[in-house]
């Protein structure tokens, strides 16, 4: 049974452009998706998150410019406080978050 490889390579050279084709695509669509930077930014962001346990979290999140400590479980999300001042950088943050959270906790238990 004789090929055209003319045919053959024709399809194939085809196939490849319309895989090329459907890749950039693809592409384009993912980068042209609404994100922060055409919506002027993000009103709410995760700012810090430590694990307690398998389910179990502890995270800092920034709504406009209040900083809230939320606890977050398996079984529910609750509000533990909110912070006086916002977060330190991350080089900063090891050594004055502790800090940070106790003077927090400490006014929310106090009132």
């Amino acid at each position: 049974m004789p090929y055209d490889m003319n045919g053959l390579a024709s399809l194939s050279l085809g196939i490849a452009a319309l895989v090329v084709l459907l890749w950039g695509a693809v592409w384009l669509l993912r980068k042209a998706r609404p994100g922060p930077a055409i919506w002027g930014g993000r009103d709410c962001a995760v700012v810090r998150s430590l694990a307690l346990g398998p389910r179990e979290r502890l995270v800092v999140v920034r709504v406009g410019k209040r900083h809230l400590v939320i606890g977050v479980g398996s079984a529910a999300v609750s509000l533990l406080c909110e912070l006086d001042e916002a977060l330190p950088p991350a080089a900063e943050a090891r050594e004055k978050f502790g800090e940070i959270i106790r003077k927090a906790v400490g006014r929310w238990r106090g009132s």
